[in-house]
């Protein structure tokens, strides 16, 4: 499947994240723990797993406009993809599902192990995050109040101004066609999850090659 943005990114360093269905509460959930460096990465796994927009945005700690914008289009995507996941659990059950979003048990289960295992060393108000079987440099969590959040500037090099607005572009049509498939799987459009991948590599690779550029600065 073609990339999906920074969103994967923030899945490697999560440990991998599995797409679950969207959750609809009744009432209001309580508050995610982040009162540890490790709380806070399993709180922010789930939130993404389950597409949960306002705790995403809420782990994630953006110190500019630009980072806030990144979070939000990336918090939006997450919630698109769980979204597609629940029309797919209910159209073609949980074993065929996974032929369509490559959502596993054991892929959650293994990613939250990795968490777990994690070595964590705090130094002040951060906190180090080693995988130990991650070859990648380390990244780093930061206190503020009371709270440990996983910084923005931790994902990547700062974008310029066309850099982000692409990016936040290209994130908008990937996601208005997440959403389209979830659709035409809700309305029984597509006979199985296999037709239904099909179509979401197809549209995906179409709105990619259609897609204007931006022209960079500088």
């Amino acid at each position: 499947m073609p990339s999906i943005g920074r969103i994967l990114i923030t899945a490697l360093l999560l440990g991998g994240v599995q797409i679950l269905p969207a959750q609809h509460p009744t009432t209001t959930a309580p508050a995610a723990d982040l009162s540890t460096p490790r709380a806070t990465l399993l709180a922010l796994n789930r939130a993404m797993r389950e597409g949960d927009v306002e705790s995403i945005k809420r782990l994630f700690l953006a110190e500019t406009p630009a980072e806030m914008q990144m979070v939000e289009a990336d918090a939006q995507m997450a919630a698109a993809l769980a979204e597609l996941r629940d029309a797919a659990i209910k159209a073609f059950g949980t074993e065929n599902a996974r032929t369509l979003t490559g959502d596993t048990a054991a892929g959650t289960a293994e990613s939250l192990k990795r968490i777990e295992g994690a070595e964590i060393v705090v130094s002040g108000d951060a906190a180090t995050v080693h995988y130990s079987d991650d070859k990648a440099v380390p990244f780093i969590l930061k206190k503020a109040g009371n709270d440990w959040r996983v910084p923005v500037s931790q994902l990547g090099k700062p974008l310029n101004p066309a850099a982000l607005e692409q990016r936040i572009s290209d994130l908008a049509v990937q996601r208005r066609v997440v959403r389209d498939i979830a659709a035409q799987i809700r309305t029984g459009n597509f006979k199985s999850s296999e037709k239904a991948r099909e179509a979401w590599q197809s549209r995906i690779l179409q709105a990619a090659t259609s897609q204007p550029v931006i022209p960079q600065k500088g």
